[in-house]
């Protein structure tokens, strides 16, 4: 049984690796110029339940993980799935949503934009794509437009979201707005409660008592 299922998972991650390489392929050869035939491929014959719970489960592994090494490998492994899967269902904008992620974390900026905004066309309020979109600025300094996708991920559903409202906080922070950013804190502190965050809460609340034009001060923008 044991080899069985191995034999299984190898043979479904090799159809994946060749369907993932054939796209690959087949897009640099538009973009170089070059005539490429491509075998056509099925997506019919896929189970779609199947591959999204083993994606998610690498998913998850990924975000467990600790080495280097095994994360790279889960990324790839990640984004043959999500590709696979992006041509099964291309109306589900969770798989370009975690498509977007995966080219974040490779460092292919341009993708993942180019996923994280078609996920968010494809359902405009779905707030993970937002939230998602927001941490791929938040990572790069981009504050202003972080900012504005975590409040569009805020006011699309995400309003009870513990993430979304400490970033928020986080961000308004380093702008010294420091009453909006106490705001948002106490959200997320009413959903989770941790001893940082509260002492956080504790000194804003000193600094804007003990000087409250200094909340109009205006920190470093990127």
């Amino acid at each position: 049984m044991i080899i069985i299922r191995l034999k299984s998972y190898l043979f479904k991650y090799i159809v994946l690796s060749f369907i993932f390489l054939t796209f690959i392929q087949s897009a640099y050869s538009v973009q170089s110029g070059q005539i490429q035939y491509v075998i056509p491929i099925d997506y019919s014959m896929i189970d779609e339940t199947e591959l999204k719970n083993e994606a998610e489960s690498l998913y998850q592994d990924y975000i467990n993980a600790t080495d280097e090494i095994q994360k790279r490998n889960l990324l790839d492994k990640m984004l043959s799935a999500y590709s696979v899967l992006g041509n099964v269902d291309e109306g589900n904008p969770l798989y370009f949503t975690r498509l977007g992620i995966v080219f974040d974390k490779l460092g292919k900026d341009r993708y993942a934009k180019s996923n994280f905004c078609r996920a968010s066309n494809l359902v405009p309020n779905y707030p993970y794509s937002y939230y998602s979109y927001a941490n791929f600025f938040f990572e790069r300094g981009k504050y202003r437009l972080a900012l504005r996708e975590y409040m569009r991920a805020y006011n699309a559903g995400y309003q009870n979201n513990y993430d979304t409202l400490y970033q928020i906080g986080v961000i308004y922070e380093k702008f010294g707005d420091f009453a909006s950013a106490n705001s948002y804190y106490k959200k997320a502190l009413s959903l989770k409660y941790t001893e940082e965050l509260n002492i956080k809460i504790q000194k804003l609340e000193n600094i804007i008592r003990v000087n409250p034009l200094y909340n109009d001060t205006k920190g470093k923008i990127r």
